[in-house]
């Protein structure tokens, strides 16, 4: 009997496997646009002055704030992306907590990525992997909500207050996402394993 990880590479080799292995022009596009404004609030929240009182932000707060509508912007693209396209990872795989054989072969995805890195060996860089994905999927999800509740603590200050605190806490756990994800990606583009230049490179 083939376990769901078998059964979940079988399907990825009719959908998904069969084209190339670069992301979409557009979902890169998407992806670099949404890095770099969740990198430009990450950054700039470390010096920025803001609002306290009648006191306004200074320059790097409205930075900020409007790097915080461009990750709103580019998360609801990519959503968007992932609703009308055909091709690459599915809205499925990258959110796979409501299917019985995703949940499966996430498990034992997993358990093989441990098993991996217990004999220090780097965990396979496919993009199309349940763990992979759903880690991915966590991420867009984790951005989507950061940008959302940064803008409504901005467009709505009855509820600021409210929201900062939950705003800052999971600033905390994107530092944690972006170090964890990019360092992994940048040691497997040292050892050989994947080249970044895939994602970054934009011609079509």
């Amino acid at each position: 009997m083939q376990g769901p990880l078998r059964i979940f590479r079988k399907a990825h080799s009719v959908s998904d496997l069969q084209t190339s292995s670069r992301h979409a022009l557009t979902t890169r596009l998407i992806h670099a646009g949404l890095a770099l404004s969740i990198i430009t609030q990450l950054t700039t929240s470390l010096v920025m002055r803001a609002p306290h009182g009648t006191s306004p932000g200074d320059l790097l707060f409205e930075v900020h704030e409007y790097s915080g509508y461009a990750a709103l912007g580019f998360a609801a693209l990519f959503w968007l992306a992932l609703g009308l396209r055909t091709k690459g990872t599915s809205l499925g795989s990258l959110i796979p907590w409501f299917s019985a054989n995703r949940r499966a072969a996430l498990v034992e995805d997993t358990k093989a990525q441990l098993a991996s890195a217990r004999h220090l060996s780097l965990p396979d860089m496919d993009d199309h992997r349940p763990m992979a994905s759903a880690i991915h999927g966590l991420g867009l999800l984790l951005m989507t909500l950061m940008a959302t509740i940064g803008t409504a603590s901005v467009l709505f200050p009855g509820v600021r207050e409210q929201v900062l605190g939950v705003h800052v806490l999971f600033a905390n756990v994107v530092w944690a996402y972006l170090i964890g994800q990019a360092g992994l990606a940048l040691l497997a583009h040292w050892t050989r394993h994947l080249d970044l230049r895939e994602m970054w490179r934009f011609g079509a």
